[in-house]
């Protein structure tokens, strides 16, 4: 009796996801630039309001395009 071995879908592949992993590693690297910055400024600084505005808008990003690949696979 021959077994057959079944295979993964292609849709699972990590090369069909490459993209969004990509732009997902560099939207962590954004993030981490910007903690770097915020943490060098004194709390109430203008600058650093707006940075910590940017990495709220950068993690939304970035947690939004997971789920997006979570719901594709």
């Amino acid at each position: 009796m021959m077994m057959v071995q079944q295979s993964a879908p292609l849709v699972n592949l990590p090369l069909f996801i490459a993209p969004e992993l990509a732009e997902i590693e560099r939207l962590q690297t954004e993030r981490n630039i910007l903690r770097q910055r915020i943490h060098a400024l004194r709390p109430h600084c203008h600058k650093r309001v707006e940075l910590e505005a940017r990495l709220r808008l950068v993690t939304a990003q970035q947690l939004a395009l997971s789920a997006e690949i979570g719901r594709q696979h």
